[in-house]
């Protein structure tokens, strides 16, 4: 699928531009007809980032676009021109690659063109969705709004990842020292038992056998060891990259105990907030659907949430279609329900995201907690086994020397 950046004229005979993903120029096409958009002109877009709401380029620190978000919104807000709110933006203590994209971006403005048409130009850094938001707001006049909404819903996600962050560094430390644990007992500690049991003579338990045997295999092939485990995960790591090594990651994501449990979390706060701001920028339910999909973040789910958006605009309630796609949790569910029954759909979602918040703060911990017992569980199995394989048969040869 690819993304087009397209002007076109709606059932009311109105220009207005959007983003709209298609597989090539004829469904693009299809699909515009479909929603009652006559297509007048199209480009293509190349997005070299993932396809996450707001994501940006490893170049741009996240603390930098969330900046310049919150201070685009207040001069904005503050009834300052886009073009002086961008001159002074520039000025300010951003890193020279941002400033030097804040400078093309004001030029650009100063030339003529809408702040969404300069911003588009920068795909690297800022993703199709952010263009498609920022039009929003210059049409309906409320760019402001949608600059802070993005700024609040920017600085929840990167919180949300420091967390998620900060839960994992305990469990690698420890799985980190149990590699270290395994390479020091294989080298250092075993080749000396070793020694001594054959100095001593008599029968050694086949147990002990095998773990001297696994201690001086690792010794003898460290070096060869080392570089292959780097090998292997810098392997995988570059099958992460490929298409086919994202759905499996995605899969696992989605399927692993504990891991699953957080991502699906973090999906569902993500996707309430982000529907929140939809609803804001006024974007008719049929957009809202087709832009959520990008922000689920997961190959598999954005499948299964491709159902939802066909039944939508089927004419079917956005709960319902939801519900079958099994998703998200039953309580998204029904406050999506009672939203479209009570007419408040923006309300119940902005009310219910909080929540989704504190689930995925909750997701953490629990994590947390059951994945540092299980490290630590399986430290001290690696040493008890070495001990008990070495100890044993030691005692037992003392025995016979009395």
């Amino acid at each position: 699928m690819a993304l087009y950046s397209c002007k076109v004229i709606n059932e009311v005979g109105k220009e207005e531009r959007k983003v709209q993903e298609a597989t090539d120029e004829k469904n693009l096409r299809v699909v515009l007809k479909e929603q009652n958009l006559t297509l007048m002109s199209y480009t293509k877009l190349k997005e070299k980032q993932p396809n996450l709401f707001l994501a940006v380029s490893s170049r741009v620190k996240p603390a930098e676009v969330t900046l310049f978000l919150r201070q685009f919104s207040v001069m904005i807000n503050a009834s300052m021109s886009i073009s002086d709110a961008l001159n002074a933006l520039k000025q300010q203590n951003f890193t020279k690659p941002f400033k030097k994209v804040l400078m093309d971006i004001h030029n650009d403005v100063l030339s003529g063109l809408l702040l969404s048409e300069a911003i588009e130009k920068h795909l690297d850094i800022f993703p199709a969705f952010f263009v498609q938001m920022v039009a929003i707001g210059e049409v309906s006049g409320s760019l402001d709004k949608v600059l802070k909404s993005m700024a609040d819903y920017y600085e929840n996600d990167q919180r949300i990842k420091k967390k998620s962050q900060s839960a994992m560094t305990y469990p690698l430390i420890l799985l980190g020292m149990i590699v270290v644990v395994i390479i020091f007992m294989s080298t250092v500690i075993l080749p000396q038992f070793g020694s001594m049991f054959d100095s001593f003579g008599g029968e050694i338990p086949a147990f002990t056998k095998g773990v001297l045997a696994f201690g001086e295999f690792i010794r003898i092939n460290l070096k060869y060891l080392i570089p292959g485990l780097i090998g292997i995960v810098l392997a995988i790591m570059l099958f992460f990259q490929t298409n086919a090594g994202k759905r499996v990651s995605d899969y696992l994501k989605i399927h692993l105990p504990i891991i699953a449990r957080v991502n699906k979390a973090v999906i569902t706060s993500r996707f309430t907030r982000a529907f929140v701001i939809l609803l804001n920028s006024g974007m008719n339910i049929t957009d809202c659907m087709e832009n959520l999909k990008r922000v689920l973040g997961n190959e598999i789910y954005k499948e299964r949430f491709q159902y939802a958006i066909d039944e939508v605009k089927r004419g079917k309630k956005i709960a319902d279609a939801i519900e079958k796609t099994e998703i998200f949790p039953k309580m998204l569910v029904e406050m999506i329900a009672v939203g479209e029954k009570s007419g408040n759909l923006e309300e119940t979602l902005s009310s219910t995201a909080m929540f989704f918040d504190l689930q995925v703060e909750t997701a953490i911990a629990k994590a947390t907690t059951l994945l540092e017992p299980v490290m630590i569980l399986v430290l001290g199995v690696v040493v008890a086994v070495v001990l008990f394989s070495v100890y044993v048969p030691m005692i037992d040869v003392m025995n016979q020397i009395q």
